[in-house]
């Protein structure tokens, strides 16, 4: 198998459990009191511990290759995230999943500008494809430009910034550790907020804040190690999947049915997919 097969094969895994998260935010109660830093914490913390145990089980070194770069990505990432839990409390599910997919056109964007990698004309028509589909799901024609659509659009620039920064990352720091000090990152800066106004979880809380973490952390690991393998420009469309899936959770488990221009827009995006993984 390819490079770039396995890193196709990578990047819709992740998807898939990335695409679990924002169901798991959404499962948390909106009357169990739960603020959004607890919610960012429960994400970081079982990351920490799961890749601290699977860091010293391989005999990696936590030290980083490149430590600013690894912040710089540590940061991106937590801001990204933090929009993202903040859209997604005021903005649908499938809604708020679409507008943050609109990350690898940023990918891209970025990848050109400070990576110096190409962009072929096929690769600009997958894009589009996508994004259009992306647009149709998301249904522009209905959402206005409210403080909750801006936090999507943030959340999107954030979260393509901070995977761009993994191509650079790949030289010197493992995905594992990547993870690792990216999840401490994001306890660290909300631990003091969860501890000051946070809720003690009960029996309707605890499994919807072990799903943020555990989904968050497969998520993580097999993004990071996908941009490993294939250039942003060739990896970041399958990302775009976790359309596809947050459409059939909100079936699935919230009974809405999606619009005919929602199903168009969920097969315009996996047709860029196809494109771009065939002609590329």
């Amino acid at each position: 198998m390819t490079k770039e097969k396995k890193a196709a094969l990578l990047m819709t895994a992740a998807a898939f459990f990335l695409s679990l998260v924002p169901l798991a935010v959404k499962l948390v109660p909106a009357d169990s009191g739960i603020p959004t830093s607890e919610k960012l914490v429960a994400r970081g913390l079982v990351a920490v511990i799961v890749t601290f145990i699977l860091i010293r089980k391989r005999g990696e070194s936590l030290i980083s290759g490149k430590p600013w770069l690894l912040f710089l990505r540590s940061a991106l990432g937590t801001m990204g995230m933090v929009t993202y839990f903040l859209a997604l409390e005021k903005l649908p599910l499938a809604d708020t999943v679409t507008v943050n997919k609109l990350s690898p056109f940023f990918v891209l964007l970025f990848s050109w500008i400070f990576l110096g990698e190409k962009l072929k004309k096929i690769q600009i028509i997958a894009i589009l494809t996508a994004f259009a589909g992306v647009a149709l799901v998301a249904n522009p024609v209905g959402m206005t430009v409210s403080t909750a659509i801006i936090l999507a659009l943030a959340s999107a620039v954030f979260a393509g910034a901070a995977y761009t920064t993994l191509r650079a990352l790949r030289k010197y720091d493992s995905p594992l550790r990547v993870v690792f000090w990216f999840s401490l990152f994001s306890v660290i800066a909300f631990l003091p907020k969860t501890i000051s106004g946070g809720v003690i979880p009960t029996g309707t809380t605890i499994l919807p804040l072990l799903g943020i973490g555990i989904a968050g952390v497969l998520g993580q690991i097999l993004m990071t190690t996908a941009y490993r393998f294939a250039p942003g420009a060739k990896v970041a469309v399958y990302g775009y999947l976790s359309v596809v899936f947050s459409v059939i959770w909100q079936v699935s488990v919230f009974k809405e049915i999606p619009s005919m221009m929602v199903l168009c827009g969920a097969i315009m995006v996996m047709t860029g997919g196809w494109i771009n993984y065939k002609f590329r």
